[in-house]
């Protein structure tokens, strides 16, 4: 892995490359105007050397020349001989000979060319009178130059093993030049030659071989110092990035492999940094969430969107409380998540976006739910033990009262048979038979009073264990039916039964139900008293619970504190009344084993009596047989 110590590293010898090429690029561009300027040096020397030339050689042309004492340094001019007067004697008897400004030049060339460092000069002619002015192969190459329209050559040559700038010009025939020049068919404006300029550059290179070594040794130092401070930057920004780097390791070791999906989000809202977790967590990878900075509020279930919309819009008011929600995975799987939040700042105080956590806490909130479940189940349990085992109470206390009832009612009829079958003894031992009659007649009373109470006895146990499949019972239909098995006894007694219509229908035992209301009717005709006009209600009345069905009668009423009395086995009201006393028990045993209760409303002795009773109307649970 490319480290940032690395970059800098590779940066610094990159910076250092170019900080090379620079000072190379810089001491080469110094030293090619050195080399320009002594160039530049040589050429104007010889230009004001070419200028000199020139100028003088222009005022001896002027002049037609200029005599001089005749010697072996400067003899007569052969070249001369067509010129008049080209020797002469002074009065005095001195020998003059013409020098003409080209013999001039030459002599003056031939004497700079004895001096080592002067400007050589030359002139010359691609058509030379005189054989050593003949043009080397520069000067001949400068002078076809010339003709085609050149005003001036200048290149650097070796000469004697010596660097010269050399520089020529053209000579253009002037009227004066004739003079000499015009046998050779010369005119005015001709180019009849040229003259060379050569000047010594060792000098100069020397000079300049100084200045580009002083160049050399500060470029050098430059340099060197340039590097340096390269390296020391780069040793510190180094040091400064492997710092950042152990930080960055420590923040990444404890940020990336926590077990949670850790984040931060910019004041933009923008995803600075997601932890690697959220891939194992939501499906959706780190450069997923970077791209998309709303892809986490679309992947929180459509249930849980209000409230982590807030959530979010607290967070950004200050510290909010931790929320749990649903999140939708990549692919398709809904997960739990614990998710806590909170502003950030940077070191100046500034809010720097939100640095949220989220825990994985499905199996937590399936185990949650699992104990929630278990804890309902045991709860119902518990609940339905108590049920039973209040119950079971229950029943002992019943079975104690029953037995002791059993024993007690049972008691009495035999207790009369005994009785009065030791008077049947009496009556056949004395023949009488009159009293015979009657004392069998009371033994047969108390056997069917006996027989009865078993019946009903037996009756009472069948409750819970012998049932009928539970159907859907149309309850005007079943109040007809009892009342048409009723019929008799209600038009023995003259009671008006009034059937309100609309009952509408219940779920159960329908033979059972058919018991409890035949119970409640018989009830209210035996327990009808004195009233000349005796009358039974039968209907339904809605309240919150639902629907309950009512029996009313006017007749002796019920005190209220014998409303629960009358529902105990064998208490009845009036000892003289007719029945066993378990109508009304068994009725609130059947009405309660089909899920409902069987209450009694009373004002009082004398105000009549209306029994209640509540039925399902949706189908029951099946009914356990036991």
């Amino acid at each position: 892995m490319i480290t940032q110590v690395h970059k800098i590293r590779r940066f610094a010898l990159v910076l250092v490359l170019f900080w090379s090429a620079g000072i190379a690029f810089s001491f080469y561009w110094f030293y090619r105007g050195e080399q320009q300027t002594v160039l530049a040096i040589g050429r104007a020397e010889a230009r004001a050397t070419f200028e000199k030339d020139t100028l003088y050689r222009r005022w001896a042309t002027r002049h037609g020349g200029v005599y001089v004492p005749a010697s072996e340094q400067s003899p007569a001019n052969p070249y001369l001989q067509h010129v008049p007067e080209r020797d002469v004697t002074t009065p005095s008897g001195k020998a003059l000979t013409l020098v003409n400004p080209a013999y001039m030049t030459r002599q003056v060339f031939e004497l700079a060319d004895s001096q080592n460092n002067l400007v050589r000069g030359h002139i010359t002619s691609l058509n030379p009178i005189r054989p050593e002015n003949k043009p080397d192969p520069w000067e001949a190459k400068a002078l076809k130059q010339f003709e085609t329209g050149v005003k001036e050559v200048s290149e650097v040559q070796q000469m004697g093993g010596r660097p010269y700038m050399r520089l020529m010009r053209p000579f253009v025939t002037e009227p004066s030049c004739l003079k000499c020049h015009a046998a050779q068919g010369y005119r005015v404006g001709d180019i009849r030659g040229g003259v060379s300029a050569s000047v010594p550059l060792d000098v100069d290179a020397a000079v300049m071989g100084d200045v580009v070594t002083g160049a050399a040794v500060s470029h050098g130092f430059i340099w060197l110092l340039g590097v340096g401070l390269i390296g020391t930057g780069a040793r510190v920004l180094g040091r400064s990035a492997r710092a950042i780097e152990e930080r960055e390791e420590r923040y990444r070791t404890v940020a990336d492999y926590t077990e949670g999906w850790e984040y931060w989000q910019g004041p933009d809202r923008t995803f600075r940094y997601v932890s690697p977790s959220c891939l194992e967590l939501s499906g959706y990878s780190r450069e997923e969430f970077y791209a998309d900075p709303d892809l986490l509020h679309r992947i929180v279930h459509p249930d849980d969107q209000p409230c982590y919309e807030n959530h979010v819009r607290e967070s950004f008011c200050g510290t909010p409380k931790p929320i749990d929600f649903r999140i939708i995975r990549k692919d398709g799987e809904i997960r739990w998540i614990a998710h806590i939040c909170r502003l950030v700042y940077t070191a100046s105080g500034v809010e720097n976006g939100i640095r949220g956590s989220n825990r994985d806490i499905t199996d937590r909130k399936m185990a949650s739910e699992t104990l929630r479940e278990q804890a309902v189940l045991l709860e119902k349990e518990v609940r339905e033990r108590m049920e039973r085992e209040a119950e079971l109470e229950a029943k002992n206390a019943e079975l104690e009262r029953f037995t002791y009832t059993v024993s007690h009612d049972l008691k009495s009829p035999l207790i009369t048979i005994k009785g009065f079958a030791g008077a049947v003894l009496k009556d056949v031992e004395g023949g009488n038979l009159q009293r015979l009659d009657g004392d069998v007649r009371r033994i047969m009373g108390a056997a069917d009073k006996m027989s009865a109470l078993l019946s009903d006895l037996l009756e009472l146990s069948r409750i819970g264990r012998i049932v009928n499949a539970p159907s859907l019972i149309d309850m005007n239909l079943l109040v007809k039916d009892v009342l048409a098995q009723l019929s008799g006894p209600v038009q023995q007694a003259g009671v008006e039964v009034v059937l309100q219509p609309g009952l509408g229908t219940v779920w159960g035992d329908q033979p059972r139900i058919g018991e409890v209301l035949q119970n409640l009717v018989e009830n209210a005709i035996k327990y009808r008293g004195e009233q000349r006009q005796p009358r039974i209600e039968i209907g339904m009345r809605d309240e919150a619970g639902g629907a309950v069905f009512i029996v009313r009668d006017n007749g002796i009423g019920v005190p209220a504190q014998y409303h629960e009395t009358i529902f105990g086995l064998f208490n009845q009201l009036d000892a003289r009344s007719e029945g066993t006393g378990i109508g009304l028990a068994l009725a609130r045993r059947i009405v309660e084993f089909h899920g409902g209760k069987l209450w009694v409303e009373s004002d009082g002795a004398g105000q009549g009596s209306t029994f209640c009773f509540t039925l399902n109307t949706r189908p029951p649970e099946p009914l356990e047989q036991g």
